[in-house]
């Protein structure tokens, strides 16, 4: 199987039973491990499902037929049906979802032992993702022609919900993948998403795991602290850091397809001299490894799926198969040569995480011992390359000679051919007088000869054909060079072929400690991540601009001064804001006009969140956070042509899935509730939902410009009011983007936007009487209530203080300081 750059390279299987339960398998071909989820889907538009399919983003997604299915088991598959193209989705008979035979597969195919996996505990509590793990199976096995060995695949249970969710309206929200707009007003510079601004790592593996923890951050305090204890030796030991930068580099990667057929076009130029050009001088030439893939990802495709012995195989097509198997064990070598440098950058590491990488892979012996199986057969000055020739001409000397006698002749007879066509080159360089004639090579013409064309007077002699312009050269060949290539592509093939044969056994050896590679797999990814995208990123960063961020299990959100990390690296004059929420003051309602800000801050606290829990300093000069579990946002207003739902439609099923799914530890935030209708169905939707979350003890930011919302805060004390601050300068808007707290009224600020807009002034002036009017009645109301409700909110207040004490790192007399403090102003009316 072939790697095709960060193409996804998952096949999922799905099933549901009557009960609105679905069970998922997902197989990931490309780091050999297989995900297993099942769970209930509680909204009618299959929220859950969507963003596990957005987070996997599959090549195929298998469904049982739902042509004779009953109606209440058929919402998977006209899910697909929506948002996948046909080509993407396969179906296959419901006999094929079998459980019974999923347990067994799985119990023989998962490298860990059922007892680990929980296996024989919840076996009927998994029955659904159980049986589309069967079917997911026999599928690939069936079309990929390949066959998973035993105790090889990394199986996990339930691992989306060990994490945060994150639904998939929230991820193009919050533009964690992918910016909603590129363009900014007012600069040249490109907005990015979250991922974008942290994609620097170097690795495919990497990146896709970046990409995994913004979608489902963690939610284990424990392994949150872990990373963090690592970015803190990181930051502070710079000879740590720029070494272990150094030594991810020498761990051999390689060409996803399209990069490789971008080098085959590249021009190679060598010099073929017989048996010593292929071994000595190639182990002389120091190749560059700076390519996309690390070796783990790709290298364990091949040891975990064993190909099939079929008619075409025998017949001799499986020549690009060989080259493929033989370049893993290349790249396997090339990795374990690696390891040492591994061990002296981490020896001296401190940190918890970092010490357990260097017992769990620099300690470990099976390294060692794969190693030295590998030595047995394997040529010790066998390096991996990409550029064309040279990878061939490896793969042809990577069994040590004397080892097969055929392939020694095979051998022969490919450095004979090469040293021909270099003769023949020659030959054609005197007797055509073309001194810079150049015989580059690519693997899909082979050797082919280059003239500039400037050499050229008239037409080429008759005996070049197949002759094309290509920049200021001429491509050509010649028959002989034809024939030639032919015989050195057949001796290459038949090497190819004698050393896949001679690597049968090696091959099972390894496929015995599959599971060290796939350690070593998400090792190297791991420290990708954290080394080249978290550190690097922390300090191209000024001094104290991130910092490490502390977690509670029920204690407050607290960021002081936090920036949005994506728009502070594109505007130098950004404005940082807080934010306060503990459970006795659970929502926070943010008011201002329009273009004031809101939405940019709701934006900001949840990335910093998210950035937080996936163990990376954040953007602000103090941060704690109580772990989230969930995140939801209602966030802004367009038309869904395709469901045939207006905004205002749009907006009321988000709500709903948000209040239907919202629990104690998730994060609310809502921008412009209610806007797309009437004023006055649209102020008490947003009411009522205010009031329904105020009941729970999520965290809410709700974002408006509705002025009457305010009365919240005089009704409920566990409601704060806070505004962005805005003057007015010759009748136009001043935005400072600062948040304050309580409410502030900017009179008429929709007229001044109107007027600036070039609204006659006349329907100024009437609109302005008549909201002056409606302003003096709210304010009546308003007094009222303040005066009713002014007790209760002094006892919250005083509660608020009392829980933010109990979280404090203050010692004992500080508290008892406090306390008098608290006390004093309790009395005296002014807390």
């Amino acid at each position: 199987m072939e790697d095709d750059g960060e193409k996804s390279w998952i096949i999922i299987g799905m099933i549901e039973n009557r009960a609105k339960e679905v069970g998922v398998a997902a197989l990931d071909l490309r780091s050999a491990s297989l995900h297993l989820s099942q769970y209930i889907e509680t909204s009618g538009s299959y929220q859950n499902t969507k963003t596990l399919l957005q987070f996997y983003d599959p090549m195929f997604i298998i469904v049982p037929p739902s042509k004779l299915a009953p109606d209440s088991m058929v919402g998977v598959s006209v899910l697909v049906d929506r948002y996948y193209s046909a080509s993407k989705k396969v179906i296959m008979a419901r006999g094929c979802f079998d459980d019974t035979k999923g347990a067994v597969l799985v119990k023989n195919l998962a490298a860990k032992e059922p007892s680990a996996l929980g296996l024989d505990s919840y076996y009927k509590q998994y029955y659904l993702c159980l049986a589309a793990a069967a079917a997911t199976i026999k599928w690939t096995e069936a079309e990929k022609g390949v066959i998973i060995t035993n105790h090889s695949l990394s199986v996990t249970f339930n691992g989306s919900f060990d994490h945060m969710n994150i639904d998939a309206t929230s991820v193009q929200n919050l533009e964690l993948i992918e910016p909603l707009h590129s363009n900014l007003w007012g600069t040249s510079n490109k907005k990015k998403s979250l991922f974008h601004m942290l994609k620097t790592t170097r690795t495919t593996g990497g990146t896709r795991l970046l990409r995994a923890n913004l979608l489902q951050p963690l939610k284990d305090i424990e392994t949150i602290n872990a990373r963090l204890d690592c970015l803190d030796e990181l930051m502070s030991n710079e000879q740590l850091f720029f070494g272990l930068s150094q030594v991810l580099r020498k761990f051999p990667k390689e060409t996803g397809k399209k990069k490789q057929e971008q080098e085959d076009r590249r021009m190679c130029y060598f010099s073929v001299c017989s048996l010593a050009y292929s071994q000595t001088q190639i182990s002389n030439n120091k190749i560059d490894h700076s390519f996309d893939v690390y070796v783990s990802d790709r290298v364990l495709c091949h040891f975990c799926f064993k190909p099939k012995v079929t008619n075409k195989v025998l017949a001799g097509g499986g020549a690009r198969k060989s080259q493929i198997i033989i370049s893993s064990i290349i790249l396997l070598k090339t990795a374990l040569d690696a390891l040492p440098l591994l061990s002296t950058g981490l020896k001296d590491a401190k940190s918890f995480l970092l010490g357990k990488i260097y017992k769990s892979i620099c300690e470990n012996d099976k390294y060692a011992l794969i190693r030295q199986r590998i030595g047995e057969v394997i040529d010790e000055d066998v390096v991996h390359a990409r550029v064309p020739f040279i990878a061939r001409t490896q793969q042809c000397f990577a069994i040590k000679a004397g080892i097969d006698g055929l392939l020694d002749v095979a051998r022969r007879t490919f450095c004979d051919t090469s040293e021909a066509i270099h003769k023949l080159t020659n030959k054609y360089r005197e007797d055509f007088k073309l001194p810079n004639l150049k015989l580059p090579f690519n693997n899909r013409q082979g050797f082919y000869l280059s003239i500039p064309q400037k050499e050229v007077q008239g037409k080429l002699p008759s005996k070049f054909i197949q002759v094309v312009k290509h920049g200021n050269n001429l491509h050509c060949s010649t028959l002989e060079l034809a024939s030639l290539n032919v015989r050195n592509k057949s001796a290459a093939a038949e090497c190819c072929s004698r050393t896949e044969l001679c690597l049968e056994a090696l091959n099972d050896s390894i496929r015995e400690d599959v599971s060290a590679l796939t350690l070593l797999a998400e090792v190297l990814c791991l420290l990708d991540m954290i080394v080249n995208s978290f550190a690097h990123m922390i300090s191209t960063k000024p001094v104290d601009r991130y910092i490490r961020p502390e977690f509670t299990d029920s204690g407050p959100l607290a960021i002081d001064a936090g920036r949005h990390p994506i728009l502070e690296s594109i505007h130098d004059d950004y404005i940082p804001n807080s934010i306060f929420l503990s459970e006795a003051s659970n929502m926070v309602v943010v008011m201002g006009p329009n273009m004031s800000g809101k939405s940019t801050y709701l934006q900001q606290v949840c990335l910093i969140v998210i950035l937080a829990q996936i163990g990376c300093y954040v953007p602000a000069r103090f941060s704690t956070v109580r772990v989230v579990d969930r995140i939801f946002t209602r966030m802004g207003a367009v038309d869904n042509l395709e469901s045939n739902s207006s905004t205002f439609m749009t907006e009321m099923k988000e709500t709903a899935f948000i209040m239907q799914n919202v629990f104690q530890r998730s994060l609310i935030v809502m921008d412009e509730l209610g806007r797309a209708t009437s004023s006055s169905d649209g102020f008490a939707i947003a009411w009522s939902c205010c009031e329904h979350l105020l009941s729970l003890k999520a965290y809410t930011i709700f974002a408006t410009h509705m002025e009457n919302l305010s009365d919240l805060a005089t009704l409920y004390p566990n409601v704060k009011i806070l505004h962005f601050h805005v003057d007015i300068k010759n009748n136009r808007l001043d935005f400072k983007f600062q948040l304050k707290d309580g409410p502030r009224y900017i009179p008429h600020y929709g007229l001044l936007l109107a007027g600036v807009a070039g609204l006659p002034n006349s329907v100024i002036e009437i609109a302005s009487n008549i909201t002056s009017r409606i302003i003096k009645q709210e304010a009546k109301k308003m007094e009222v209530n303040e005066l009713q409700y002014y007790p209760i909110q002094m006892v919250y207040r005083v509660a608020q203080r009392l829980l933010c004490l109990k979280y404090s790192n203050h010692d004992e007399d500080s508290v008892r300081e406090a306390l008098q403090t608290l006390k004093e102003s309790y009395l005296s009316g002014i807390l």
